[in-house]
């Protein structure tokens, strides 16, 4: 992903400069029009930088990995005061099926509900108690994503409702949740064991 959008950055630069020497060398326009668009472009390339790099560290909205380690969670509630909506931040590790870890650490910004920071702020005590917490979406109606509205007993899982949901009486945007699979449930449970490979016959070589 960091890649492709270091390409794609690469790429624009280049085609601008292409640009901009087509412009120099083709074109009959007078020569303050040239130095003009030299200056310009070189502008456009500062800026752009300064953009980019203002942006680098922010959460994503982008679409949620399936399965996930829960590394940590912050929780910043709407302020009628200022009018401002509040947000949930996790910040999560993917996940395969064994529980091995396939990406870098990476934060998340969803909108705030009340449920949905009821349930977050219990795995964040789980975290804190030592528990390792794994996040994992399921379709609606199925076993690990069937919906509940508290923890277990044991707090050893929660789980919160992705997609369309009425509002609730805290006010603000509440279980729209656009950067997890649509219809999709979360559920948050221990860390099961990291699944090994199955080891073949042990064969035994004589001397």
């Amino acid at each position: 992903m960091m890649m492709t959008a270091i390409a794609g950055t690469v790429g624009a630069y280049v085609l601008l400069a292409v640009l901009l020497l087509s412009l120099n060398i083709a074109s009959l326009w007078r020569w303050w029009i040239k130095a003009g668009a030299i200056v310009l472009t070189g502008l456009v390339f500062v800026g752009s930088y300064i953009a980019i790099t203002g942006v680098v560290g922010w959460a994503s909205t982008s679409t949620m990995p399936a399965r996930f380690s829960l590394l940590a969670t912050r929780i910043v509630e709407p302020d009628k005061l200022r009018n401002t909506p509040g947000h949930i931040y996790l910040w999560v590790e993917e996940i395969d099926d064994n529980q091995i870890v396939i990406s870098p650490p990476r934060a998340y910004e969803v909108p705030y509900d009340v449920d949905m920071a009821t349930e977050v702020a219990s795995a964040q005590s789980q975290l804190e108690g030592g528990s390792d917490i794994m996040g994992e979406f399921a379709a609606a109606g199925t076993q690990t994503g069937s919906k509940q509205s508290n923890p277990n007993e044991d707090g050893s899982e929660v789980t919160m409702s992705a997609g369309n949901e009425q509002a609730n009486t805290a006010g603000g945007p509440t279980g729209v949740v656009d950067n997890v699979p649509a219809g999709a449930t979360l559920s948050f449970s221990d860390m099961p064991a990291v699944g090994l490979p199955d080891k073949g016959p042990v064969v035994m070589v004589g001397n």
